[in-house]
């Protein structure tokens, strides 16, 4: 099974921490494939307390942060967590959401 986690939440707030509990049952178990778009581009940068989880899920899985959402924020590549792709607008995303996931969890 292929699951898609969106993530719109920062690393400040609450539902970061249910985003990591749900990334961790699958970890490992699951293919999962990870975006941060909105506000969620701010857990993709280096230096937040939760870097080190994010930095074990990028072992066996696909994490991406929405270009246009960093740019926004004022976040560069090269502020990112090493391993995390770019995805150029939403069009990837929906394209897997509707052909790819069996199953998509938004926080």
């Amino acid at each position: 099974m292929h699951i898609g986690l969106i993530l719109t939440k920062t690393p400040a707030e609450e539902g970061f921490k249910t985003f990591l509990e749900f990334a961790n049952i699958y970890h490992g178990k699951e293919e999962i494939s990870i975006y941060f778009i909105g506000n969620g581009v701010f857990s993709a940068r280096k230096g937040h307390s939760n870097q080190g989880e994010i930095e074990k899920l990028i072992e066996n899985t696909q994490i991406y942060a929405n270009s246009g959402d960093l740019k926004a924020r004022g976040i560069e590549k090269d502020d990112l967590i090493g391993g995390i792709m770019l995805l150029e607008g939403y069009d990837d995303l929906v394209i897997n959401i509707m052909e790819k996931f069996d199953q998509i969890l938004s926080f």
